[in-house]
């Protein structure tokens, strides 16, 4: 049989499927969820769990014998009119040992095992995975309070790389959007040069960690200006700015001189870090309590409460473990803690959203401050640190920190000026000795 020849004009040429694709960094596709295997469940622990209009709809519809009930007694109607118009329509109950109810004994969702994926609601199916928006450009991240998406975010010694990857069809189509940066095409083009300087800042390995954040705290006190509210409206007037910053990569001596000359108050910083302690403890999860205990061992003597003995017997124990047991890992993974600062900028598109540039920095010099006098005392406890028990804290203090940050008012209330607030009043906290 002849075959068929085509319409006289037409073309038999195959088309090509052009995808929609994303900004990501190259470590995002590594991760995998390990379910029932996780240390740190998601599903453990009470947080708070927003269900969406969508799925709210759907598990009013389910006639699952299983599931039916359950959904009925342990999904709540979100009263709150302002977080209904949010598109929160009822949040889950969690069960008196704080586990979600609908955990089964093998540790894995059963509205999953039975409805599939898709039933899921937006928190449980995106999680650890963010979606933002840089201007047109669509972005993916990781957030670190998942213990596998730390793993996968932190543990890399080479440098971050933003890759372009493929739009994942599912969260596409529940069109979830976590953040979001707009403007004009030239703000918007500016704002990712300084993004872009930020990044190169935090990976520049020339120079020391504390460095690096001495001279982001300076750029984005230069830059802070142009901020006309939190989305840098006037980003065009950041041009010069950046221009001149650029220039100093050439000159890494100088920035570790200058920040060599910054004055350091250690005994501060431990009183300030460590008053945190017992509030940390309520309410931690048991991963987060190990940590805190181990601290409060390995620098406290397990006092938790109060410092153990003078200032100036705990300064020479704090230098004594720092020497022994935190600087020979950091040594060596200092990429780890870098890996923590670019994941932030990257996750939560700092510093463009959620507050001003001077509240986004203060909290990013505390955070990191808190985290390395804790894993101090952890490593004083255990004799040294792994990446096991530096990923763990570091997790954990970010699951505890993305759902109650009143530390970081406290502390800025406590160091900062009220009348002329300035980068510089905490830069103190960036020296580790």
């Amino acid at each position: 049989m002849a075959k068929k020849r085509p319409a006289k004009g037409s073309r038999a040429v195959k088309q090509s499927v052009v995808r929609e694709q994303v900004v990501q960094p190259d470590y995002y596709a590594k991760f995998r969820c390990i379910g029932g295997e996780c240390e740190d469940s998601c599903c453990r622990f009470a947080w708070r769990v927003d269900i969406d209009r969508a799925t709210w709809q759907r598990y009013q519809a389910c006639q699952s014998e299983t599931l039916k009930p359950l959904l009925q007694e342990f999904i709540q109607p979100e009263p709150s009119p302002d977080l209904r118009r949010l598109g929160k329509f009822a949040t889950v109950k969690f069960l008196p040992n704080q586990d979600c109810p609908f955990l089964n004994a093998d540790m894995l969702c059963m509205i999953h095992k039975e409805l599939g994926e898709e039933a899921l609601c937006n928190t449980c199916a995106a999680y650890p995975r963010v979606v933002n928006r840089f201007g047109q450009q669509g972005e993916y991240g990781l957030a670190v309070s998942c213990p596998e998406a730390a793993r996968v975010a932190l543990l890399h010694p080479e440098p971050t790389v933003l890759v372009v990857g493929d739009v994942d069809g599912a969260l596409a189509r529940r069109g979830i959007m976590n953040f979001t940066v707009d403007g004009g095409a030239r703000n918007v083009s500016v704002m990712n040069q300084l993004r872009v300087l930020i990044l190169r800042v935090l990976q520049w390995r020339n120079v020391s960690l504390g460095a690096r954040m001495m001279l982001l705290g300076s750029l984005l006190n230069e830059v802070s200006p142009s901020q006309g509210g939190p989305r840098f409206r006037d980003a065009a007037g950041m041009t010069s700015v950046l221009d001149t910053y650029a220039t100093l990569f050439a000159d890494p001596g100088y920035v570790e001189a200058e920040f060599e000359q910054l004055p350091g108050n250690l005994p501060r910083k431990l009183q300030y870090t460590t008053g945190f302690l017992a509030d940390f403890l309520t309410g931690a999860t048991p991963r987060f309590q190990e940590c805190l205990t181990a601290f409060a061992s390995g620098l406290l003597n397990g006092n938790a409460n109060e410092t153990a003995g003078s200032m100036a017997a705990l300064m020479a124990h704090y230098e004594r473990i720092y020497d022994d047991f935190y600087l020979p890992y950091f040594r060596e993974k200092s990429y780890v803690l870098e890996n923590y600062l670019v994941n932030e900028v990257l996750y939560g598109l700092f510093p463009f959203v959620r507050g001003s540039v001077i509240e986004l920095y203060r909290a990013m010099v505390f955070n990191l401050a808190i985290i390395q006098v804790m894993l101090v005392g952890i490593a004083g406890h255990y004799k040294g640190l792994t990446d096991e028990r530096a990923i763990q804290f570091i997790q954990s203090f970010a699951r505890r920190s993305a759902h109650n940050d009143s530390y970081i008012r406290e502390l800025t209330e406590a160091i900062a000026s009220k009348d002329e607030p300035s980068f510089v009043e905490v830069m103190w906290m960036l020296k580790e000795r």
